[in-house]
């Protein structure tokens, strides 16, 4: 008599092609947004000035200055390079 291989246990744990297929493109969804951050397609306007205004959340639960201060250059780098108008903070 022979004993089942191991082989047969082993068939039973593998994945099944669509977790396989599924897993492949996530990690290719991933590694996407991965490299567009990286390359500079961050710098899109309406992501900068979603980026400004949490930074705005942040001065206002600190009041640190000196963030404020480069908050403000940042907002005015975006004024000009995105054609828009916001205002920039009081950090008086």
């Amino acid at each position: 008599m022979s004993q089942p291989s191991k082989w047969t246990s082993q068939k039973a744990r593998m994945p099944s092609r669509q977790t396989t297929w599924t897993l492949v493109i996530i990690i290719i969804g991933l590694t996407a947004i991965i490299v567009s951050y990286t390359t500079g397609f961050s710098n899109i306007c309406p992501i900068r000035q979603l980026n400004i205004a949490d930074d705005e959340k942040k001065y206002d639960q600190t009041k640190d200055p000196q963030f404020c201060d480069a908050l403000n250059s940042r907002i005015s780098q975006f004024n000009d390079q995105c054609k828009s108008n916001v205002e920039e903070l009081d950090c008086g």
